[in-house]
């Protein structure tokens, strides 16, 4: 397996990793798929690479240079970014329009607004979205199809579609969704499209590469996996077929070809384009994104306070230890619902990068809130509230999203222990935790369900559900309002030892 490279790294030249399996014959046919996966805004998120202006200019060169090419979207389009938190993923869905997508497969991220939004989204697509292993009331997800069969250059191609089962750990998903075991799904879909005279079979996964190296080991009818989840540049096999996935955000196009001769794959090459900031952008897509970008400033440019002090996002603040803007957003739960408790897991506020004094503006917030999240009230005991924190510091040596910022409680805990017995000490409202006593905890729509592994959340009485509840970043933002100028500091609310 080629190591990914890390999601920060700049590569100024493009990336050719390339698999020759056998030499091809002259009148060998070649199918060439054009792919991306895990972009989540329509504007470049850094300054050297990415952009759909630029990825369109892309695009419509190797399309010309590859005719018949598939443009496929290995999932995670409709959330998170601050354009999506008013958008709820429209913009990106338009993008996608776009540059004429041919498929596209579920992520996680899909079903951050629920599956009402989702829903929506698809009926906005004008590209087939896949879903082999995700079913609605025990159907076809709405809107969607299990396999497609094309013909490419004279090859009859099949693809399948397959989202990770771990969708309702990281997400949203309503009771109605239920996700089948890729593998149990990968194998009817391959029998199915066997059937109908498929010669070559592409899976478009998002899904982890272990997961990805899985599925093909027990599934030999698949010859090509296009993958995404992990926002890596990665190229993998199995024995000799391709596991390729061209990193996050629009910074890379992977452009994939097989070469097929009487009817099987006899070479495989994969190589990952940067979308460089010299690309000259194309101007519809940009006219596109300008568009958007107008509309988002309109929506979010009302300032709603001032910071007197650096406000940290960065994933080694809010997924570690007590955070000051941890600290300001578990303040804001707890004050809006006058609960005892405020809980919220640092994988949810983002951006990963450090917000200096000065005025905030509402995008400032939604670009730190950007999941939609509602909040909400639950009555848990001691023992449950407890058991939230130790799932909350399980993983911080892995910097997981679940490690938990609060207000109103203060907790100890030794990393060093093994999870599950790490906590120390607890003491809500000044006085040590008491395991039988009742606490109201106010959180997010997310946690409340179990994300991020806060099942103790889930056996509590809910006294305010997600139906009634607040958006976290209206909230927050009219926290920041009424407490502006902000001049918070570590209070020890988190002691680790």
């Amino acid at each position: 397996m080629f190591k990914p490279f890390h999601r920060t790294s700049r590569l100024l030249l493009a990336l050719a990793l390339v698999l020759v399996l056998v030499q091809g014959a002259a009148s060998a046919a070649q199918v060439t798929f054009l792919h991306f996966n895990d972009a989540y805004d329509l504007p470049p998120v850094d300054k050297e690479l990415g952009g759909f202006d630029r990825i369109a200019t892309l695009i419509a060169d190797y399309r010309d240079q590859y005719p018949g090419a598939l443009l496929v979207f290995p999932g995670d389009l409709i959330s998170p970014s601050i354009s999506s938190s008013v958008f709820k993923g429209s913009q990106m869905i338009s993008g996608m329009n776009a540059l004429q997508t041919d498929f596209a497969t579920f992520g996680n991220h899909e079903w951050d607004f629920g599956d009402d939004v989702l829903q929506q989204r698809i009926g906005e697509s004008d590209f087939t979205w896949l879903s082999t292993n995700v079913l609605w009331r025990m159907g076809l997800y709405p809107g969607t199809r299990p396999t497609a069969l094309v013909t490419v250059n004279g090859v009859k191609v099949g693809l399948l579609g397959l989202a990770t089962p771990e969708t309702w750990d990281l997400s949203s998903p309503d009771a109605d969704v239920r996700f089948v075991d890729p593998v149990v799904a990968a194998r009817v879909a391959v029998s199915r499209l066997v059937s109908q005279g498929a010669q070559v079979i592409v899976a478009l996964t998002h899904q982890t590469v272990a997961d990805d190296q899985a599925l093909l080991k027990s599934v030999p009818g698949i010859d090509l996996v296009l993958g995404g989840h992990e926002h890596d540049v990665i190229l993998d096999r199995v024995g000799d077929r391709l596991i390729s996935k061209a990193g996050s955000d629009a910074r890379y196009l992977g452009v994939t070809t097989l070469t097929v001769e009487d009817g099987r794959v006899t070479a495989a090459t994969s190589d990952f384009l940067p979308v460089a900031r010299a690309i000259e952008p194309d101007p519809a897509v940009a006219k596109l994104v300008e568009d958007y970008q107008a509309k988002l400033d309109t929506a979010l440019g009302e300032t709603v306070g001032e910071t007197r002090v650096a406000l940290d996002a960065r994933n080694s603040e809010v997924r570690q230890k007590e955070a000051v803007l941890g600290n300001l957003v578990a303040d804001a739960l707890r004050r809006f619902t006058g609960a005892d408790v405020g809980l919220t897991n640092g994988g949810g506020i983002r951006t990963n990068a450090v917000f200096e004094p000065g005025p905030i503006t509402r995008k400032d917030v939604v670009a730190w809130l950007p999941f939609g999240n509602r909040v909400v009230t639950v009555q848990l005991t001691g023992a449950q509230l407890k058991a939230a924190l130790e799932n909350g510091v399980s993983q911080v040596d892995q910097v997981a999203g679940r490690f938990p910022q609060v207000s109103g409680l203060s907790f100890a805990f030794d990393p060093s222990r093994p999870a599950g017995s790490r906590v120390l000490s607890v003491e809500v409202g000044g006085k040590p935790l008491d395991p039988n006593a009742t606490y109201v905890v106010a959180t997010n729509d997310f946690m409340l369900g179990g994300g991020d592994g806060y099942e103790a959340l889930t056996h509590g009485k809910v006294l305010v559900d997600a139906s009634a509840g607040r958006l976290m970043a209206d909230v927050v933002a009219d926290y920041i309002q009424t407490h502006s100028p902000i001049a918070l500091k570590p209070e020890g609310r988190i002691t680790i030892r």
